[in-house]
């Protein structure tokens, strides 16, 4: 898909890419970057965010409720606003949190949530993090997936994907989702 995309604001439409672990988000903003005019991407996983959050073990944070306020995305923030002053028509963001953390949800135009299957992202991860490892790495990630883990994909699926603007099926092939993203971004009015 090679249809331009304009953005008819002064400020560029903040696009969010939302999935679990594994569901695609930084192959997918990488490829949307390629495509759409005049843009930027943004990877949450390009800074250690929970080193100021307090938050030592992930699944008791979910089992408490998992307030994603609790990481401090100062510095998320400060980079969304040295590209809102750039001339650009798209900011995209591999960001896992959607519209729920108060200090980012205002910057965002759109949160596309990417419904990838939990047996795909877990192949996904295993391939990505356990490439040059033992297996028996693989074999102990996977007992603290079935104890613990899986919990915390489920509430990130569930809490996230319910507040999108749009979700889109992620066993879908890569080109088929962007395709899918670009027509929907045609058909969204960034000025309205």
């Amino acid at each position: 898909m090679d249809k331009e995309v304009l953005n008819m604001s002064n400020k560029p439409f903040i696009l969010a890419v939302n999935a679990i672990s594994g569901g695609g988000k930084t192959t997918i903003v990488k490829e949307l970057q390629r495509k759409l005019p005049k843009s930027k991407a943004l990877f949450f996983d390009d800074r250690n965010y929970d080193s100021d959050s307090g938050i030592e073990d992930i699944c008791k944070w979910i089992e408490e409720g998992a307030d994603v306020n609790r990481f401090n995305l100062d510095l998320l923030a400060e980079d969304i606003e040295k590209l809102i002053k750039e001339n650009l028509n798209y900011i995209i963001m591999d960001y896992p949190f959607g519209y729920r953390h108060k200090a980012i949800s205002k910057y965002l135009d759109f949160s596309i949530f990417i419904d990838t299957p939990l047996d795909i992202a877990l192949a996904r991860r295993i391939i990505r993090d356990y490439s040059t490892t033992s297996i028996q790495n693989v074999f102990d990630d996977m007992k603290q997936y079935l104890i613990q883990g899986r919990s915390a994909y489920l509430y990130g699926l569930d809490e996230t994907k319910e507040k999108a603007d749009y979700v889109i099926d992620g066993s879908k092939s890569l080109d088929g989702i962007v395709s899918e993203i670009m027509e929907k971004l045609i058909h969204i009015n960034p000025a309205g």
